[in-house]
């Protein structure tokens, strides 16, 4: 999911809880004293909220840790460190021990959502160093023009890619007790990494306490957006400015089958892969193919210069609000290119059309046979 970055101080603490009480009392080396420590829960929209502000004292310092919600997620930041700390509040005894030269080893202890935490937070940065490093490689490969090594290299990524997919779909589905099966579960939704219907029976075999957990709540929200852009929902209705000024509404735009597309001057992915929307679009505008682009952008300038430069003759529109764009939020993208095929009474009939998969999705039902 969007919004949740999970990692660490760098610094060492040791923390130790009484299991009779619900003070978080830590010893912390390598800040000064009167060096403020701040506490929060995850909010609405995953926004910390502050609870406590503290100061350390002759290395200590104490934090209350008031029962919240079950397994109340919290986080925790020392002034002048640029890392934080996340934690499920399960009100039971809790020992963290961070290192600053050596993150890897850093460990928390205390209860098995604090423990399914640390399991799943390890394995994810183990995956993306393999990956980066695997990026890097890519990268020489394709400098030294070596097409096999090159190849081999994407096979291996896209192996690891795999088994990413698995892991955090086995963490999902084996713990319905925990908050962190839903924050396992946003991230595979925020990726599109499973399908619509699995992600649904995923979230369907949760406990009512995560359920109604703040992330499980959210995730449910997201998952009801989803619903709507799935194939065979009919669409509601946008409208936004034009490059021009003016207003356009979907509605308006709509032809016999239209394509409603996502995208944005600085997508990489979207650039490349419009020369082929325009190939499309160009064969079938006669036929009834139309076309109305959402853009993210931030710069009417950029927006516009991308439309002439990739040859974009068809219908645009954007509030140019970013990852705020109220259309795109309103549909759940989190990623482009993002596209919808719709029929002209604005059902969704195919989605993430790429390459010759759109094309022959339009010309069946827009073709002579």
């Amino acid at each position: 999911m969007k919004g949740i970055v999970l990692s660490v101080f760098s610094v060492f603490i040791f923390i130790a809880c009484q299991s009779d009480q619900a003070d978080f009392s830590a010893k912390i080396k390598g800040v000064e004293d009167s060096t403020k420590v701040y506490l929060s829960k995850l909010g609405k929209n995953n926004q910390p909220v502050p609870i406590d502000t503290v100061e350390v004292i002759n290395g200590q310092f104490t934090l209350d840790l008031a029962k919240g919600e079950p397994q109340q997620l919290n986080m925790l930041r020392v002034e002048g460190v640029r890392s934080n700390l996340f934690f499920v509040n399960e009100n039971e005894p809790l020992e963290v021990n961070l290192y600053k030269d050596s993150l890897r080893s850093s460990t928390i202890v205390g209860g098995q959502h604090n423990k399914l935490l640390m399991t799943y937070m390890d394995t994810l940065k183990v995956n993306a160093k393999v990956m980066n490093k695997l990026g890097q490689d890519m990268r020489k490969a394709m400098m030294n023009q070596d097409r096999e090594a090159y190849m081999g290299l994407r096979e291996e990524q896209k192996r690891i890619q795999e088994e990413n997919i698995a892991f955090r779909k086995e963490i999902a589905e084996s713990n319905p007790n925990s908050v962190i099966s839903a924050l396992a579960l946003s991230d595979l939704m925020s990726s599109k990494k499973l399908s619509n219907d699995e992600i649904k029976s995923i979230y369907n075999s949760f406990d009512d306490e995560v359920k109604d957990h703040t992330l499980g709540k959210l995730l449910a929200e997201n998952i009801a957006k989803m619903s709507k852009t799935d194939i065979g929902a009919k669409v509601e209705m946008f409208e936004a400015p034009t490059p021009e000024g003016d207003v356009l509404s979907l509605k308006d735009a709509m032809g016999e089958l239209t394509l409603i597309d996502f995208w944005a001057s600085w997508c990489k992915p979207c650039r490349i892969e419009n020369p082929n929307v325009v190939s499309v679009y160009n064969d079938y505008k006669d036929k009834g193919f139309s076309i109305i682009s959402v853009s993210l952008d931030k710069k009417k300038s950029s927006w516009v210069k991308a439309i002439e430069d990739d040859n974009m003759d068809w219908h645009h529109i954007s509030n140019l609000k970013y990852w705020n764009e109220p259309i795109a939020k309103e549909w759940g993208v989190r990623s482009i290119p993002a596209t919808f095929l719709i029929d002209e009474n604005g059902v969704i009939v195919a989605k993430n059309l790429r390459g010759n998969a759109l094309r022959q999705k339009v010309d069946e039902i827009l073709g002579e046979g």
